[in-house]
């Protein structure tokens, strides 16, 4: 009686052993470790499991994506059997698995206490990948034309500012909206620039496929003949890239003619003084008519003389 007893209670406790083995193992999770985590074809690197059931059967093999039987190189698997501490430790060679990578080691249990399958990356270089999402690419706004318009007042040509009215028109020809490319115009006279301009980027991001025209009036200063280059800056970074350059420039006509105008009025005036002091000539007589004589000067108007009859 006293060695069915005595056995019974080695049974138990041998029962519980086992049981709070497992139990330990399943609550801390079962977990893979690589000897190296770049391996290339051929190589044999060292795989160590832990935290498994006591006693559980698993495969363990590389798979590529998808992580399914049909992704992991099946021929090339090795077995393992977790030891009573729930772990193991095996040899594996790299080979290539039937699916494009990302590849993982895959260990998976066949037999004995269930457990959950454990993956743990690794990567193969020279093998297929599958490609990865591509990320958003944000589109850029590409200017296709510039012009600048002469725009200047009358009294510019009289030597006051003018102006020059500069259109840039601008394409989405790709990606995502484009955002704003930073627009600054630049005035240079000489080679010394004299002015800078940011634009403002009006009606937020461009859509793809889209036009957008900006209209910015450039001050010219004014003077004698003057040619200016305008530039176009694209880019948020201090000064920007000069992607395009324009001519404009000041002709005050008025300062050439006004004077010649006034030197041809005041000619006119001098001729019409001359011949308003000229003596004229007297009307020619008519045929048949004598010239009347002249008169001559200081002669006085004779009176007639009044007889008087006195009685006789």
């Amino acid at each position: 009686m006293r060695r069915l007893t005595a056995a019974a209670v080695v049974v138990l406790l041998a029962v519980l052993c086992a049981g709070s083995a497992a139990a330990h193992a399943t609550a801390d999770g079962p977990t893979l470790a690589l000897s190296q985590d770049t391996a290339k074809l051929g190589d044999h690197i060292g795989v160590t499991g832990s935290g498994f059931p006591i006693g559980t059967q698993l495969q363990v093999e590389i798979c590529g994506i998808g992580g399914s039987s049909n992704s992991c190189a099946i021929a090339a698997a090795v077995d393992a059997t977790a030891d009573v501490h729930g772990g193991f430790h095996q040899t594996l060679p790299v080979v290539e698995p039937p699916t494009p990578c990302p590849c993982t080691v895959h260990a998976a249990p066949y037999a004995g206490t269930a457990a959950d399958p454990v993956d743990v990356p690794i990567s193969i270089p020279g093998l297929r990948y599958l490609p990865q999402a591509a990320p958003a690419v944000a589109g850029t706004a590409q200017l296709t034309d510039a012009t600048a318009v002469p725009d200047s007042p009358f009294l510019t040509q009289l030597g006051a500012d003018g102006s020059a009215r500069v259109t840039l028109t601008f394409a989405d020809l790709g990606g995502g909206p484009a955002p704003d490319p930073g627009v600054t115009l630049t005035l240079s006279r000489g080679g010394a620039q004299v002015g800078r301009y940011p634009v403002t980027w009006t009606g937020g991001a461009l859509a793809p496929g889209g036009r957008r025209s900006l209209v910015y009036e450039v001050s010219l200063p004014g003077g004698w003949f003057r040619d200016y280059e305008i530039g176009v800056a694209l880019g948020s970074t201090a000064g920007g890239v000069t992607v395009r350059t324009l001519s404009a420039a000041v002709r005050p006509w008025g300062e050439v003619l006004a004077p010649l105008l006034l030197l041809c009025g005041l000619g006119c005036l001098f001729g019409a003084r001359r011949r308003g002091t000229a003596v004229p000539e007297p009307f020619p007589a008519e045929p048949g008519i004598p010239p009347a004589a002249p008169e001559p000067e200081n002669a006085t108007a004779e009176t007639p003389e009044t007889v008087e009859n006195g009685p006789s």
